[in-house]
């Protein structure tokens, strides 16, 4: 085994890949923004609406604020490490649904990504990284700034101030612009925190994973 070709996956539960022989395809779905003028001239509405008291009219926009939204449905993302003793802090049985008969496990896998979008982010958690960061990344691997801009501000609109992006949001973006793959690098990723920098890899399609050991061990 080459360890430079290497990611590790930790799971509190194998038996669903076990019994697959492989990671099995699940679609997940956001929701994002299609208008953000409209969206946002109704959010004032509603404002004035609430600090009025004119509760009839803020109810009737609340009910206007899906038309400006659309979901987008892509393939869950299986998250990587590139250090084993990271991935193994998610292999503990406590975290499964059936933890009194789950088996945990930390797989070592081989990963096809030809198309990589690399996000830097030293020291930052991984849940939730800078949009700066997140948006350098992806402009990096080929994206224009005024595309990654629009789409930053179209599935990120929700997070106050715009100080950072949740890593689903990430992958749903990564998704949308068809890559492979998504690197975050020098995060910390540890269950528990920690302050173990290492690359997350974001696998946006499974069945570009071969497993090369189901019960790997250092």
């Amino acid at each position: 085994m080459n360890p430079k070709n290497v990611w590790f996956h930790g799971t509190p539960d194998a038996r669903e890949v076990i019994d697959h022989g492989g990671f099995i395809e699940k679609a997940v779905s956001v929701d994002y923004v299609v208008d953000l003028v409209g969206m946002k001239q109704n959010q004032e509405k509603m404002n004035i609406a609430r600090k009025s008291g004119d509760w009839n009219t803020y109810h009737k926009l609340l009910d206007m604020v899906s038309s400006f939204k659309r979901d987008f449905a892509f393939m869950k993302p299986v998250f990587l490490s590139n250090k084993y003793s990271v991935a193994r802090t998610y292999a503990t049985p406590w975290l499964a649904f059936d933890y009194q008969n789950s088996i945990e496990r930390v797989y070592a896998v081989n990963v096809d990504c030809k198309k990589v979008a690399k996000i830097t982010a030293p020291g930052e958690r991984f849940r939730f990284i800078s949009v700066a960061r997140a948006k350098n990344g992806f402009m990096d691997s080929g994206i224009p700034e005024e595309e990654i801009d629009g789409l930053i501000e179209m599935f990120n609109y929700y997070v106050l101030g715009n100080k950072g992006i949740q890593t689903n949001i990430i992958a749903s973006i990564g998704s949308y612009l068809g890559f492979d793959c998504v690197d975050v690098v020098g995060t910390l990723d540890s269950f528990n925190g920690g302050s173990v920098r290492s690359t997350v890899r974001m696998v946006l399609n499974s069945s570009n994973i071969r497993i090369v050991d189901y019960n790997y061990k250092e």
